[in-house]
């Protein structure tokens, strides 16, 4: 339970941290919601391919050469 707790924490941490960056840089809280919403869906598709590179790598593989 104190890591879905922790997990939870950190996710609203994250959201507020982007939404506060994007406030600060466009000024519009529309905009600024949009960014703190899309930037985490971008990150984790981000880290799937680059999770999937590392693993491939260490293998002796590249991403888009079978391991």
């Amino acid at each position: 339970m104190r890591a879905a707790r922790k997990a939870v924490s950190f996710s609203l941490i994250h959201f507020a941290v982007g939404l506060a960056v994007a406030f600060a840089l466009t000024g519009r809280l529309g905009l600024s919601l949009g960014v703190a919403l899309v930037e985490p869906a971008v990150s984790a598709v981000i880290h799937f391919f680059y999770e999937h590179w590392e693993d491939r790598r260490h293998r002796g593989g590249g991403m888009f050469h079978p391991a």
